[in-house]
């Protein structure tokens, strides 16, 4: 064998040492590019209302971490993806950027355990958690994770307070039986968490005629519906109940909540097994019911329909902290068999003859703000001031009552405003946006109702206005295919392509540069579930200068609503729905 000599290990060695001196430059060349193009982001106000700007800088710290995993920059990068990432949210408002982030913290604990970033990022992964997704059992998994890796660094005793502060979310703990060495079981307390997924609320729309529940829970959840008969001879009522395996039951869940409408008696939660939540609905009578499944924050949906026609007077909705019913009365509905009766069913909305109530929905608001113009400008206030002009026109030129999901500065979940008009019995479902763009040249005015969406464009524009992502447009689709049969698709295109060719002509005769960009079809949330023709109308593109000039512009909300209000006139004269003595 052949061996080498001192002077060729010394080469060896000193090429060894030059090529990790080399990788060391080249690493820190990179994270200080990333970091570079980070800052100037920082610095334009008018590049950060741009998300390709975002994705430019998250991919330069990306690449950083990818080919320098070992290197000290591999957890600054990483680190600061996650950063860059929170940043794009602030901009966006939209919750799968806000998660992203969370994910991208996580990651850096994972990777770099014990790096001095490993706790920040924890800590930053439990306040998107709690404050901005509103998952406060992953919040408390953040902060224990945080004080398992890193007790004693400098967010230890944030981690211990926060703690103390979401102890009511702490997983639930599994008993483990194992055999003593006497032959005796002997019960012992496991420190592995049985159940990560948990139910945390039910919120619900209720009255004679119409019921929508929404059960909110801390992350995705497999579930079955199941509807059970009633036993006219025993006196027990027909109730739909909703199994979720492998989840908890948050804390506060402890007394059922009466609602006794007309149509929903009461609702009930319980665990008929350890690893199981049940959700009870008790109703007095049902005509059809639909269940389907939104995410970001993951909820499940209940639409019921009656045999009533809605009261006219308007509830505001509620929001309980629901929790099991005693366990004589879950047993009741353990023992029961459901029917073999599919969980999806459409119901049928009543026809009305005549116009007797629109709903019109300021889009965002709140917490949310909506796109953002380069100037400043908020979707969400434009939004309200048109909604409150278009109330008023309707109810001028047509007589009829009109009733806004908002008014004021509020965040209403998206199913709630679909839940409004129904609850009332709206004839009409009106909501408001402003369009937004990457690109500050894009301009126009668009229609949409609610259908499969037909091209990107418009699936870009249903992503932003969900606050999803684009492959969650697809993921709805699936289950839009089961709800298209009461969703008015033909009386919610016609009503879309009156108010398109209204607002074009309208605003043409006052303004240059008004584009058609006609009418669309998209799985819009704030449309899913309405029983009455719905549309949602994009007046025009606040992220392009000149535009959001003229949103802000009191004369142009005066000619928008004009328009709409007449292109509602014209749609409802021509389906005879204006009663006869109007």
């Amino acid at each position: 064998m052949r061996m080498f000599g001192p002077r060729f290990c010394v080469a060896v060695s000193l090429v060894l040492i030059c090529a990790a001196s080399a990788l060391a430059v080249s690493a820190e060349q990179a994270y200080q590019t990333a970091r570079k193009s980070y800052y100037d982001l920082q610095d334009s106000s008018r590049k950060q209302m741009y998300r390709d700007q975002w994705q430019k800088v998250i991919d330069r710290f990306s690449a950083v971490h990818q080919q320098f995993p070992e290197h000290r920059r591999g957890a600054d990068a990483l680190f600061m993806v996650a950063k860059a990432r929170e940043g794009l949210y602030q901009v966006s408002r939209i919750a799968e950027d806000a998660r992203q982030a969370a994910v991208a913290y996580r990651r850096v604990a994972e990777f770099y355990p014990e790096n001095s970033l490993a706790d920040d990022a924890l800590s930053r992964s439990a306040q998107l958690h709690e404050q901005v997704l509103e998952l406060p059992l992953q919040a408390w998994l953040d902060y224990d994770r945080l004080l398992t890796i890193q007790p004693a660094g400098d967010m230890a005793e944030q981690a211990k307070t926060a703690l103390e502060r979401l102890a009511a979310y702490r997983p639930v703990q599994q008993a483990v039986v194992e055999q003593s060495p006497s032959g005796q079981p002997a019960v012992q307390e496991s420190s592995v968490m049985s159940v990560a997924r948990r139910l945390a609320a039910i919120r619900f729309w209720s009255n004679p005629g119409y019921t929508r529940i929404v059960l909110d829970l801390s992350e995705r959840a497999d579930f079955s519906a199941h509807f059970l008969a009633a036993d006219q001879e025993k006196g027990i009522p027909p109730r739909l109940y909703l199994d979720f395996p492998q989840c908890s039951l948050a804390e506060g869940l402890k007394e059922p909540t009466i609602v006794d409408d007309g149509l929903l008696q009461r609702i009930r939660a319980g665990k008929p097994d350890a690893q199981t939540v049940r959700v009870v609905l008790d109703l007095k009578s049902v005509g059809d019911y639909k269940v389907f499944p939104l995410p970001d924050p993951y909820r499940v949906v209940i639409d019921i329909a009656g045999e009533q026609m809605p009261e006219l007077t308007r509830r505001e909705p509620e929001i309980r902290a629901l929790p099991p019913e005693d366990e004589d009365a879950i047993a009741k509905v353990l023992g029961d068999q459901p029917a073999e009766k599919s969980a999806l069913h459409i119901p049928t909305a009543p026809i009305s003859s005549s116009l007797r109530r629109i709903v019109v929905d300021a889009g965002h608001g709140g917490k949310d703000p909506g796109a953002v113009g380069p100037g400043g400008t908020y979707e969400k206030d434009v939004t309200l001031a048109m909604a409150r002009r278009l109330a008023e026109k309707l109810r001028k030129k047509l007589g009829c009552e009109v009733i806004l999901t908002r008014n004021g500065d509020v965040f209403l979940p998206l199913e709630e405003r679909t839940a409004i008009a129904n609850k009332v019995g709206a004839d009409l479902f009106i909501s408001l946006h402003a369009n937004a763009n990457n690109s500050r040249k894009a301009y126009g005015v668009e229609t949409y109702y609610l259908n499969f969406s037909k091209n990107d464009k418009a699936a870009a524009v249903v992503a932003r206005e969900n606050g999803t992502s684009l492959k969650q447009v697809s993921d709805l689709e699936l289950i839009l295919f089961d709800l298209m049969a009461n969703s008015k698709i033909n009386e919610s295109s016609r009503l879309a392509a009156e108010i398109q060719k209204n607002l074009v002509e309208r605003l043409d005769r006052s303004y240059d540069q008004i584009r058609d960009m006609g009418v669309r079809q998209g799985p819009f949330y704030v449309l899913l579930g309405a029983t009455m023709p719905s549309v949602l109308v994009e007046t025009a593109f606040i992220s392009n200068p000149r535009e959001e000039k003229r949103l802000k512009s009191g004369k142009f909300q005066e000619h928008a609503v004009e328009a709409i209000a007449l292109a509602v006139k014209n749609y409802v004269v021509s389906n005879k729905l204006v009663a006869a003595n109007r």
